[in-house]
């Protein structure tokens, strides 16, 4: 029996991760934004101000993802000018990069474990889980990682799941019944000497110091493995750096048995995610799906896009799932 699980923001909000509606308004984010007037009179003159916000109201507003597509789209048009010059631009999506990595990282914790059960589950009761996120944050590596109970008498240690790509310092041992998919990439896949290199989660490591550089450079040379948060995303240069993992979705997809899917909305921007997941469906209809979300509006997508004849439905967050795990699952088996 082979699972996919398909982590979206979803899967980290209980964990206290924002979503890119309330990414600014994170207490870590507002910290930057204070630090970074710059980037604040950036956001206010070009977005915020004409549409009658600011941060206060910055939710109710355009998302990242939403204002740099809007800036490409304004430089492909013609007849209009654009609003920043190459050089505000650089430094705005260099800023906004930094403002993720502050809002998903820091003050972030997987302590409440909210992922360890499905772990467990996919662990006893499938050959092999593919785990593909959508999340730039470090949530799934750092639970993935703590729920194996580290043996110290014996060789056994904690492992990390296998990768589709060649991610220098990823470190080892593996485990072969586990694959992970970082399909956006996140802020601790760096390229760094154009090699491809993992950074550990660690608070008080090179990831913070990594990052601390980057803001600092006014010309960085080591870049975060981050696909662009807009319509563009997949002619993002970046992409081709991830593009290995999206063909193995796919086949894993096509060979699941089971699908369960948390917290991913289904955005109007992942055109490539949401075909994959269209044509995966139609290809393979044995498989059997659980979509976990609270919102009635994802919920009713995936009702579109699947329909009910192989798809369980749990309309709530993974915390509430969670606190009658065994009963809902077995709804799914």
């Amino acid at each position: 029996m082979r699972a996919v699980v398909i982590l979206g923001a979803g899967a980290s909000a209980d964990f206290g991760v924002p979503t890119l509606r309330g990414l600014f308004k994170d207490r870590h984010a507002r910290q930057y934004l204070s630090q970074n007037p710059r980037l604040v009179a950036l956001l206010n003159r070009v977005f915020w101000w004409p549409r009658g916000h600011a941060l206060r109201t910055s939710d109710q507003s355009l998302t990242v993802e939403q204002m740099l597509t809007l800036l490409r789209d304004m430089s492909q048009e013609p007849n209009v000018s654009d609003v920043l010059t190459d050089s505000e631009y650089s430094e705005f999506r260099k800023g906004l990069y930094v403002l993720i990595q502050r809002a998903t990282f820091e003050g972030k914790s997987t302590r409440p474990g909210h992922l360890n059960q499905l772990i467990e589950y996919t662990s006893s009761n499938f050959s092999h889980t593919t785990w593909a996120s959508f999340n730039w944050d470090c949530i799934f590596e750092a639970s993935f990682y703590y729920s194996q109970r580290p043996f110290a008498t014996t060789s056994i240690s904690r492992s990390n799941p296998t990768l589709a790509v060649d991610l220098n310092n990823w470190g080892s041992p593996r485990t072969a019944s586990h694959l992970f998919l970082k399909l956006h990439g996140g802020i601790n896949w760096w390229l760094i000497n154009g090699r491809l290199t993992y950074l550990r989660w660690s608070g008080s490591g090179s990831l913070p110091e990594q990052w601390q550089s980057y803001a600092a450079s006014p010309n960085p040379t080591d870049m975060p493995v981050i696909l662009e948060p807009s319509y563009y995303k997949y002619s993002d240069q970046t992409y081709q750096l991830l593009e290995v993992q999206w063909e193995r979705f796919m086949m894993e997809l096509l060979a699941a048995d089971k699908v369960i899917v948390v917290g991913y909305s289904l955005p109007e921007a992942d055109s490539k995610a949401r075909s994959t997941l269209a044509v995966s469906f139609q290809a393979n209809q044995s498989a059997k799906w659980l979509v976990i979300d609270p919102s009635d509006e994802v919920c009713y997508k995936y009702a579109q896009l699947i329909g009910g004849r192989q798809m369980t439905m749990s309309n709530m967050k993974l915390s509430q799932f969670n606190r009658s795990f065994d009963a809902h699952i077995s709804q799914f088996s």
